[in-house]
């Protein structure tokens, strides 16, 4: 299931992407959970998450690109596509990094084309799901690389491996995981620490914090690379993967 939200001041507009959405999921055999928003705030205040936003520019309340804003400090992996009457917004939403954008009137191929280029976008990530071989304390471990959120190194070459949930012991050096990881999502802000970009959700001074509570020192040396790393990942991970 692929979920959708729509967010627009505009009942008409929000109908309208629905129409299509539900035309190109029985054309193309796709099942979408799509959930309406009548502006910024209201999307602003859900729990749920999304493969891909229809956000509006032009909006009553608070504008479309300061909801992205905001909205990408909840859920930094939402896809979003800028809806605007006017082509040169298009221009200024880029700041905000939009995966696409629509601009009004629109005709169903329009979205058509969105949602195409989504299907093959999340296909072609399911397909890249890495899985890595490591040296456990009791044998081989194979851990999948997006679920793993961060390793540290604890002496003696004995490393913690930190999961959502669970953590595990394995053998080696900072350097052989660091071999083995994908480095466009993993970085290392302290000599004793490699962490998934992917799961950070703050930096507050020189700790940063997963998504599931584990602290990181950033080391002091290592703060301008660490913010320039991580500036490269959020532009490449929210327009590519």
């Amino acid at each position: 299931m692929i979920n959708i939200a729509i967010c627009d001041d505009d009942r008409e507009m929000i109908d309208a992407i629905k129409e299509c959405i539900s035309e190109y999921s029985t054309e193309h055999s796709v099942e979408y959970d799509v959930h309406s928003f009548r502006g910024g705030e209201k999307l602003l205040e859900t729990k749920l998450s999304f493969d891909l936003i229809f956000l509006d520019i032009e909006m009553g309340d608070i504008d479309g690109l300061k909801t992205a804003q905001l909205f990408r400090e909840i859920d930094k992996k939402a896809r979003i596509v800028y809806v605007t009457n006017h082509s040169e917004f298009a221009l200024r939403s880029y700041a905000v990094h939009p995966f696409d954008f629509v601009v009004k009137p629109f005709d169903k191929e329009r979205i058509y084309s969105v949602l195409g280029e989504l299907s093959r976008y999340l296909t072609e990530n399911a397909e890249k799901e890495a899985v890595i071989q490591l040296k456990g304390e009791d044998g081989p471990l194979l851990l999948s690389l997006k679920n793993i959120y961060a390793f540290e190194y604890t002496g003696n070459r004995r490393i913690t491996v930190y999961t959502k949930s669970e953590k595990y012991r394995i053998k080696g050096s900072l350097s052989d995981i660091f071999a083995l990881v994908d480095s466009e999502n993993f970085v290392s802000p302290h000599k004793s620490f490699i962490v998934n970009m992917e799961h950070i959700d703050k930096l507050n001074n020189f700790t940063l914090y997963t998504t599931n509570g584990i602290e990181v020192p950033v080391a002091q040396k290592k703060l301008k690379e660490f913010h320039n790393e991580f500036s490269r990942f959020i532009k490449n991970y929210i327009r590519q993967g």
